[in-house]
C-alpha cells in the first residue's frame, strides 16, 4: 500500500464524514485530471480539497511550477503532509466551499484554473452558487475542473447558470471518476 493511501484511509477513519472521496485519487486518474486541467506550464491553480495531493502532484509532474499552486483542504493532518510535500506551494488549511475568504489578496485574479474534487453534487442549489460564484471571482477567465463519481454534471448547471463540458473519464481503484469543466454561460 502506498504512504498517501495508509495517510488517506487514516484521515478517512479518524474523520469518515470530512473525507470526501471513498478512495484517494490513483497516480493514472491524478494524471488525467492534471492533464484536462492544465493547458499550458504558465497555469496558476487553485486546488480545493487537496486531500494527500495525488492531483497536485500530477500537475507538477505535468510541467506546473509548484509556486503556481494553491492548494485548500480542511483536515489539519492532511495539511501538514502537504506542507512537506509541497514547500513552494500554498498551503490554506480551512473551508474549501469558502476559497475567497482563505486566500490572501495578491492570488485574487492570478488564478487561470480551480480544480475541485469536493463532493458538490451533495450540496443544494444556492450553496452551488455561492461555491461557484466564489471560485469564479477569483479568476479573470472562470475555469472550474470538477471531478466526482457521476456520469452526470455534478453542479447543477443550467440553475446555477454556467455551462457544462465532460472532459473525461478515469478510475481510482475501482472507484469510478468523471471529469467536468464548467465556464460562466455566455
Amino acid at each position: 500500500m502506498r504512504p498517501e493511501t495508509r495517510l488517506f484511509l487514516s484521515r478517512w477513519l479518524a474523520k469518515p464524514t470530512q473525507v470526501a472521496s471513498l478512495y484517494p485519487s490513483s497516480p493514472k486518474l491524478s494524471a488525467q485530471i492534471a492533464a484536462k486541467a492544465l493547458r499550458t506550464s504558465q497555469e496558476t491553480v487553485l486546488y480545493l480539497g487537496a486531500g494527500t495531493g495525488a492531483v497536485g502532484t500530477a500537475m507538477v509532474q505535468a510541467g506546473l511550477p509548484e509556486a503556481q499552486l494553491a492548494m485548500v483542504e480542511l483536515d489539519a493532518t492532511l495539511c501538514e503532509h502537504l506542507r512537506s510535500a509541497f514547500p513552494r506551494a500554498l498551503v490554506v488549511q480551512g473551508d474549501a466551499l469558502n476559497p475567497a475568504t482563505l486566500l490572501p489578496p495578491e492570488w485574487a485574479g492570478q488564478i487561470t484554473t480551480c480544480v475541485s474534487g469536493l463532493p458538490i453534487v451533495h450540496y443544494g442549489v444556492e450553496k452551488q452558487r455561492r461555491f461557484v460564484e466564489q471560485v469564479f471571482g477569483l479568476m479573470a477567465e472562470p475555469r472550474l475542473v470538477q471531478y466526482g463519481n457521476l456520469p452526470r454534471p455534478p453542479i447543477a448547471h443550467r440553475q446555477v447558470g454556467v455551462s457544462a463540458n465532460r472532459l473525461g473519464f478515469g478510475w481510482s481503484g475501482v472507484v469510478p471518476h468523471f471529469i467536468w469543466e464548467f465556464r460562466p454561460n455566455a
